[in-house]
């Protein structure tokens, strides 16, 4: 087809993961909270830190209207007006400094993510098969994880000018608004695809499930970059601000993973994700027993190295159960999987540590390591009884399941 000519160039690429960069920056604005206590003494500790943490509330919301969206607006359109919303929501709170319209337009700014972040990965299985298809999807996980820590290191120096100078930081919304508005296409027969009414789009059992386990993936995970500060003070280790510096070597430890991801894949195939959990565990449990910067660094960097590939694995494994032509109402299940466990996480984990009796963070490591090592073997023995059942999946390409 005409339309596809140029999707295998690294412009198109580039151009097509330049949305991805955008999906984690939202929560980073968290390094101004300190700035904007003082700006609005008058709220509550809980009111600033809502700031960072409600564009997930409107990611919930407008990920599960985004494909109904696209059917009307067309799914360019769609992306672009999300990429908007992103940049009005996330510069307004710099010509207006009030509490109550920084919190409305963050609310925006997560549905503006709800928006395209579907379909920043649903795209790939439209343009992309087989190897490149998991080539793509780790490069995706890259884009996320590059947008995330270099975001957060550039926040870094522009809140040292004051809060408003952070969120001018969210000017990055520019560039894939450029590069994704000028060089990527959307074929039409996905155009039709997501605009017909002929064309129903479904979940099956296994996406629900795959949801359910990236809910208490992520909800466990997020304990990493909420503990850890608390942790290594309490624990007489080091300082919040070290604590920062090693979550930022997290971000970039899981870009590079995710690089390989393609070659992981094609290796092991399906059992990358229990192999990425109990590498995950065994994160958890150096830093819950670390005594020095050196080893909570180091369990700080293997998790965040076996996390890099648990997001390109999850899509990949997506492709492979989703019902046909709904992959972007199981991309938008998948993610609101992922955006209500991040959301919920603090809540819920600190609930369950509660009812077991210690809630201190180091407690709360270690539970979620033997989490993750209760998933490994959920998930290593649910792999080897599909793989018999669909040999395919294991090392080849999307293999669809009968739906």
């Amino acid at each position: 087809m005409k339309t596809l000519t140029k999707t295998h160039s690294w412009l198109f690429k580039l151009s097509l993961l330049s949305i991805s960069i955008l999906a984690m920056t939202a929560p980073s604005i968290a390094v101004a909270n300190p700035l904007l206590e003082k700006t609005f003494a008058q709220e509550s500790t809980a009111k600033i830190e809502m700031i960072a943490t409600l564009p997930n509330l409107g990611v919930l919301l407008m990920i599960m209207f985004s494909t109904v969206i696209a059917k009307k607006l067309g799914v360019k359109r769609t992306i672009m007006l999300g990429l908007s919303l992103y940049l009005v929501g996330g510069l307004v709170p710099i010509l207006i400094p009030n509490y109550v319209a920084i919190v409305v337009f963050r609310f925006l700014m997560g549905c503006g993510i709800g928006l395209f972040n579907p379909f920043s990965v649903s795209l790939m299985y439209l343009f992309y098969q087989k190897q490149e298809l998991a080539d793509m999807l780790g490069y995706q996980n890259t884009a996320q994880n590059l947008g995330n820590a270099g975001f957060g290191l550039l926040l870094g120096i522009l809140v040292l000018f004051g809060w408003k100078a952070a969120f001018s930081g969210y000017l990055i919304a520019l560039i894939p608004l450029i590069l994704f508005g000028m060089f990527v296409k959307i074929p039409k027969e996905h155009a039709q695809r997501t605009g017909e009414k002929t064309v129903k789009q479904h979940v099956n059992g296994q996406v629900f499930l795959l949801a359910l386990l990236l809910l208490l993936v992520f909800g466990m995970f997020m304990m990493i970059t909420i503990k850890l500060a608390s942790f290594v003070t309490i624990q007489n280790i080091t300082t919040p601000a070290v604590a920062s510096v090693i979550l930022a070597v997290m971000g970039a430890t899981s870009m590079f993973s995710s690089i390989v991801f393609g070659r992981l894949s094609r290796a092991i195939g399906n059992y990358v994700m229990p192999l990425a959990f109990i590498g995950i565990a065994v994160g958890f449990f150096i830093i819950a027993y670390s005594t020095s910067v050196v080893s909570v660094t180091m369990g700080v960097v293997i998790a965040g190295l076996f996390f890099g590939w648990v997001f390109p694995q999850a899509f990949f494994r997506m492709a492979q159960i989703a019902p046909a032509n709904s992959e972007n109402l199981s991309t938008s299940v998948i993610l609101m999987g992922i955006n209500l466990g991040a959301f919920l996480s603090p809540t819920i984990v600190n609930a369950i540590a509660k009812m077991l009796g210690n809630d201190r963070p180091q407690a709360v490591l270690i539970m979620c390591g033997i989490g993750f090592v209760v998933l490994t073997f959920v998930d290593a023995v649910y792999t080897l009884i599909d793989t018999k059942n669909h040999p395919h999946n294991l090392t080849k390409g999307v293999v669809k399941h009968d739906n």
